[in-house]
């Protein structure tokens, strides 16, 4: 009877095999090496530069969802007079992009500990959540480390990067929480998570 299973030798088998796996682990790898995960340190805001910081004319914001509607005021006022738009950490008081070259980030109180923000392409108008912003809201979780009692979480980003930092504690009101400092990379209108890190 003709035995239709073929087993190759094993030096063949063996060679194949490892063609195969040289051919196809760089781009398994890839993706993950250009977005940082492949490194042990935390991504750094030079490496993901922007080409250019947009100088032309601001788009007013596109109030769409009944969240925006809530806060319009707000999100209007920081992209026509800059209020609550961050440049190196202070408000500066003038209106422009502050994040990736085109976005401009609005933050405001909403009590205390409470943080909202939005983030408004300047040349589109098109609005945004930041990540975690909890149940599709403009707030973010606060953040508690260690006995603390805990506070508005840290959100750090430069106007000539793609890079943000968020240092917060997503499940601050579970028994066992923790809080980690986040690196989120914006890119072609989405957050992708590059790095994350325990804070306690």
């Amino acid at each position: 009877m003709l035995n239709t299973y073929f087993r190759p030798h094993c030096p063949v088998y063996a060679v194949v095999v490892k063609a195969l796996l040289g051919a196809l682990l760089p781009c398994v790898l890839a993706p993950w090496v250009a977005a940082g995960m492949a490194d042990s340190r935390p991504p750094r805001f030079e490496d993901y530069p922007v080409k250019a910081i947009y100088q032309g004319p601001l788009s007013p914001p596109k109030i769409i969802t009944a969240i925006q509607r809530r806060y319009r005021t707000a999100i209007r006022e920081g992209v026509q007079k800059g209020w609550g738009v961050l440049r190196d950490g202070k408000e500066q008081g003038h209106p422009g992009p502050n994040f990736a070259g085109n976005i401009i980030v609005v933050r405001w109180g909403c009590g205390s500990p409470c943080l909202m923000m939005a983030m408004v392409d300047a040349r589109t108008g098109e609005i945004y959540s930041l990540p975690l912003a909890m149940n599709d809201s403009l707030t973010l979780p606060w953040l508690r480390v260690g006995n603390s009692v805990g506070g508005n979480p840290e959100v750090i980003f430069r106007r000539d990067s793609r890079l943000m930092v968020i240092r917060a504690t997503p499940d601050y009101f579970q028994e066992n929480r923790h809080s980690y400092s986040h690196y989120y990379l914006w890119q072609d209108g989405r957050w992708h998570l590059l790095y994350r890190e325990r804070m306690d």
